[in-house]
């Protein structure tokens, strides 16, 4: 008897325990801080007795982009940054002036998937899902992405996370699988941006003109040596480059002229800038020549003892070609200053006007006519496409294969056009411009443009706005140099 008593009391006390435990439980969950919805998250909204006001599991409510849904008789609800329960007073206050005692329930049966971005030069940008609280090395991102292109840089990357300054990442020690750098991973709507590799082009009078990959902090010494230095004349041992002064063209097509003696012989160190992705360092000769580059049959350098002609000059270059910009021919001088010319009326019989003339030491540059917009996100084939005349937003979508269906939410695509430092991304409905109700405006496209189509309708909007929008001072990461 004494030994079942004993062995009933070490029960109570056990089922004691365990009822104190799961009131503990109970106590912490309440106590935790209750979930606010976001976009993306997906409602079931039951109304007792009126099943035109429910919304179940087969017709749910889902939080747009805007963070807001459509309820009969509340109108436009505000949801993101709320709880379930504010949502279900709302509702309740809002049918209260339809219905007596209205008996509302509110439920989340689906949440906003936790996804990461991985963005720029990798080989398929666009957002990733991760399992709920999980977080990647930035190694497995840039996997998910199926590894990094040709032209990414394997030095630098950027971290973006919401609320915070932008991290830069050592992405060489990451490759190199530095223990060091695990401990930068990414969190559910962090965004890792991949930059292009530092790609400069070195051309005229040196031993082997082209482009070349700086490190990040190179400057004009590094890449005239990458290029072989200057070129030597095989006869005489000599050189025609002008070793005093040469220029530097960046990307903007500003001219900068660079001490090459102050360099060469180290009394003028500051001369010797950095030079960043796109810039052009162009040696010139020091003999009576004139350098045309670009869009012509032969670009080289020509002999000239005078002014002459522009239509002669590039005539000795066998002419343009038929992807000139012939509306932004540009003349660079000696000393830096450049005069951009429009030589369309030049060729127009009978409108054409005075010759422009070209001097001694001249470069004349015909740029290519090339108008490029990015389109990236769910569709076939995200990368740079040329701008056609009469292209469309349709246009540029079709050249990048087109949306992926399954994949793709066109009702909330995004265009960034780039006509100021601080511009906005801006939305469109892909879906009503396909079905033809938008009118012909919103159909334009503009150089440099950046089309986005989300991968789903559930990334949250406000994010992918914070991304382009920070991606516009990175612009020329989707550009093909």
């Amino acid at each position: 008897m004494m030994s079942c008593f004993r062995a009933n009391c070490v029960v109570s006390v056990l089922v004691l325990l365990w009822a104190m435990g799961i009131a503990h439980s109970i106590e912490a969950q309440s106590a935790a801080a209750p979930y606010c919805l976001q976009a993306g998250d997906v409602l079931q909204i039951t109304v007792a007795g009126h099943v035109d006001l429910t919304f179940d599991s087969r017709n749910p409510i889902e939080i747009r982009p805007d963070g807001k849904f459509s309820y009969p008789y509340a109108g436009e609800v505000i949801a993101e940054g709320q709880t379930v329960r504010e949502i279900t007073a709302t509702l309740t206050e809002a049918l209260g002036n339809q219905l007596r005692h209205p008996d509302v329930t509110v439920n989340v049966i689906r949440y906003r998937p936790h996804q990461i971005y991985v963005l720029g030069e990798v080989e398929k940008p666009g957002a990733y899902g991760l399992p709920k609280d999980e977080s990647v090395g930035v190694r497995e991102a840039i996997a998910l992405a199926e590894g990094l292109t040709a032209n990414a840089s394997r030095e630098t990357a950027t971290l973006f996370r919401v609320g915070e300054a932008p991290q830069p990442i050592d992405l060489s020690k990451v490759l190199a699988g530095d223990s060091g750098s695990k401990a930068v991973v990414l969190r559910p709507r962090d965004t890792l941006v991949i930059g292009r590799r530092n790609l400069v082009s070195v051309v005229g009078e040196v031993e082997n003109p082209g482009s070349y990959q700086l490190p990040d902090q190179g400057r004009i010494s590094d890449a005239l040596a990458m290029a072989g230095g200057f070129l030597q004349d095989p006869e005489t041992g000599g050189t025609r480059a002008n070793k005093t002064q040469a220029l530097l063209i960046k990307p903007d097509q500003t001219t900068v002229p660079v001490d090459l003696a102050g360099i060469l012989s180290g009394q003028h160190p500051e001369a010797d800038m950095r030079m960043g992705t796109g810039d052009t360092l162009l040696v010139l000769e020091a003999t009576n020549q004139v350098s045309v580059l670009g869009e012509v049959g032969q670009p080289g350098s020509y002999y000239l003892s005078k002014k002459e002609k522009l239509s002669a000059v590039l005539a000795m270059a066998r002419g343009v070609t038929e992807a000139a910009d012939l509306q932004q021919i540009r003349i660079i001088s000696l000393n830096g200053e450049q005069c951009t010319v429009n030589y369309e009326p030049l060729l127009q019989e009978g409108t054409g006007g005075p010759d422009v003339l070209c001097a001694p030491g001249d470069t004349v540059i015909v740029p290519t006519n090339r108008k490029r917009v990015a389109v990236f996100g769910a569709v076939a084939r995200p990368g740079v496409y040329t701008i056609e005349a009469g292209d469309t937003i349709l246009d540029l979508i079709s050249k990048a294969g087109g949306v992926v269906p399954e994949k793709s939410a066109p009702q909330h695509t995004l265009v960034m056009h780039k006509t100021s430092p601080d511009a906005q991304p801006e939305p469109v409905n892909l879906q009503k411009i396909m079905e033809g109700r938008v009118s012909p405006e919103e159909l334009t496209i503009q150089d440099d443009d950046i089309i986005f189509v989300p991968e789903s309708k559930e990334i949250h909007w406000q994010d992918w706005t914070s991304i382009l929008s920070s991606v516009t001072n990175l612009w020329w990461l989707f550009k093909e140099f």
